[in-house]
């Protein structure tokens, strides 16, 4: 069999108990490559990988790093370094999270590549300091580094070099999100909304919710457009947003859901917020394979999706009025070519499998 059709056997090593973007984008990356004939094992945990059928083993690594669990995280460094011993030979290895970029790349690179996934942009303020130092040093033992975005690149590049950078822009499923016709929305609309929401513009967000996005945006935009607001999702920021919402049925909170294509086909726009470290947000490019127009706010990353998506970038709230909310009707399925053509899954794992395959040789 030639080099070029050899299977891989693909081990990632990553702990996390949330399940958010890079957690979708791992599980996906381990279904393709699977799907792909090649071997692909987790040493940690992610929200639906076992749930997908894929194999998992444990390593007894601490929680994910946070500016909370940080400070007892680096003292286990040594230790975790040591439980790497447990981790299988590979033909390559994949890490996304800080602490596993950091601590564990210098003695995986001994046993085979290593290769990174950077998620979001360069973490701010005083944590991202202390972390930079550790960065730059682990990532003189990476083979290369997987950026979701063109931004995310340019943060890296002082501290990588440009040559190690590879920009593989986030994908979907477009297969599961479709902008469907009239008869079946308002099927969708009629078995998925609460009753009150069925006459109405329905804007929707389905996303973790955390105080670094400020979905508080959102509810005051949907309020100030005259439309009902699905929040799709959950997290820690969710008690406040409840509380901010408190006394508006014009708001309705879902928690955690298994439908969401169908929830934002039943919607009529979708509202973005994100948090300064974000990089390319699948929640847009679902929403925009869906049929919905966008509605984002300046400087949030990953708002240069929504001229191709369709879709209004507002700066505070109040700027959506139900005029221009009831004009974004026009909008509707404008954003549906684009993810296909540019955010297919196909292109996303033919690019991720080179990689590996270049690393590997």
């Amino acid at each position: 069999m030639s080099s070029e059709l050899s299977t891989l056997t693909v081990t990632m090593v990553s702990v996390s108990d949330t399940a958010g973007g890079a957690e979708a984008h791992t599980v996906a990356l381990g279904q393709g490559l699977r799907q792909r004939d090649h071997h692909v094992l987790l040493y940690g945990r992610c929200p639906g990988w076992t749930e997908q059928g894929l194999d998992r083993r444990e390593i007894a690594l601490g929680p994910k790093w946070s500016r909370r669990t940080m400070a007892a995280g680096v003292l286990r460094v040594p230790v975790e370094r040591h439980r790497t011993r447990r981790i299988a030979d590979a033909s390559v290895y994949h890490l996304q999270f800080k602490r596993e970029q950091i601590a564990l790349t210098g003695p995986l690179s001994r046993r085979a590549p290593v290769v990174w996934t950077e998620h979001g942009r360069w973490l701010g303020g005083p944590a991202g300091r202390l972390l930079l130092t550790g960065y730059a040093r682990a990532a003189g033992n990476v083979s290369r580094v997987v950026c979701v975005s063109a931004a995310v690149a340019d943060d890296l590049a002082p501290v990588i070099g440009r040559d190690k950078l590879i920009v593989v822009p986030n994908a979907i499923d477009t297969a599961r999100y479709v902008a469907p016709p009239a008869a079946a929305r308002a099927a969708l609309r009629e078995r998925l909304l609460p009753s009150r929401f069925h006459e109405r513009r329905v804007a929707i967000l389905a996303a973790r919710l955390h105080a670094a996005k400020r979905h508080d945006r959102a509810i005051a935009a949907a309020l100030a457009s005259g439309s009902a607001l699905m929040v799709v999702g959950d997290g820690p920021d969710r008690t406040r947003l409840e509380r901010l919402a408190a006394g508006s049925a014009d708001v309705h909170f879902t928690g955690h859901r298994d439908d969401v294509p169908d929830l934002l086909a039943a919607a009529d726009l979708y509202l973005y917020c994100g948090a300064a470290t974000d990089g390319t947000p699948t929640s847009v490019l679902e929403a925009a394979a869906a049929g919905l127009p966008i509605v984002a706010f300046h400087d949030d990353p990953g708002t240069e999706l929504v001229p191709h998506c369709g879709g209004l970038l507002i700066t505070e709230p109040a700027e959506l009025s139900p005029e221009r909310a009831a004009a974004l009707d026009d909008q509707r399925g404008s954003g549906v070519a684009y993810v296909e053509r540019r955010h297919g899954r196909e292109t996303w794992l033919d690019a991720y499998e080179q990689v590996f395959r270049e690393c590997s040789r």
